[in-house]
């Protein structure tokens, strides 16, 4: 990696309206890197997710919640089922 690239891509982020909304709507962070190399930045979505354990300034990864979603609560009832019909 080069950290000279991605610290450069972190001060870009700051200024760069048009990289910064490019990369706010890639779910991963080798999408992110691929954007950025889009622009001319070199490292990979394995070495930005260890510069974010690293601290490098301005790195912070997001999880984002992959889950399926589900019309139930949280005790696994369905909030509708009162509403539906029966064929009893």
């Amino acid at each position: 990696m080069s950290e000279n690239d991605l610290k450069a891509f972190i001060k870009d982020l700051k200024k760069n309206r048009k990289l910064l909304n490019a990369i706010r709507i890639a779910p991963t962070a080798n999408e992110i890197s691929e954007i950025a190399s889009e622009f001319g930045y070199k490292f990979s979505g394995k070495e930005l997710k260890a510069a974010a354990k690293e601290n490098i300034g301005g790195v912070k990864i997001k999880k984002q919640d992959t889950s399926p979603s589900y019309s139930f609560g949280e005790s696994g009832i369905d909030p509708n089922e009162k509403y539906y019909k029966s064929d009893d």
